[in-house]
Order: C-alpha cells, then sequence, then structure tokens
C-alpha cells in the first residue's frame, strides 16, 4: 500500500461529492477546517504548559 495517486483522490472526492451533495460540501469544508484549527490551539497550548504546572495539586 502506498501513497494515494491522482486518480485516487479525484475518486475520492467525486464520491463524498456524491454522498454530501454539492450542497454541503462547503459547511464540510467548513467544519473540518474548525476543528483542525481547535486541534491545533489546543495542541499548542499543552506545549506552553511546563512540567511543574501538571504536577501541581489541586486545591479545592
Amino acid at each position: 500500500m502506498g501513497r494515494l495517486g491522482a486518480w485516487e483522490i479525484f475518486i475520492i472526492f467525486i464520491l463524498i461529492a456524491i454522498i454530501f451533495g454539492g450542497r454541503r460540501l462547503p459547511d464540510l469544508g467548513r467544519f473540518l477546517g474548525k476543528g483542525l484549527a481547535n486541534f491545533r490551539s489546543a495542541v499548542k497550548e499543552d506545549d506552553k504548559k511546563t512540567p511543574a504546572e501538571d504536577e501541581k495539586p489541586k486545591t479545592d
């Protein structure tokens, strides 16, 4: 199993267009973009934390 070629990507795009329809594709792209942005921001927040901050006990 290797990388996806141009034809495979084209066929996958056609199948997605058939399944979701032309009207819903922009919404699907927007949803995926927002999800990816949220994921990246969460990863960056975890990188900014120091290990000492994670080990501090919580006081209620």
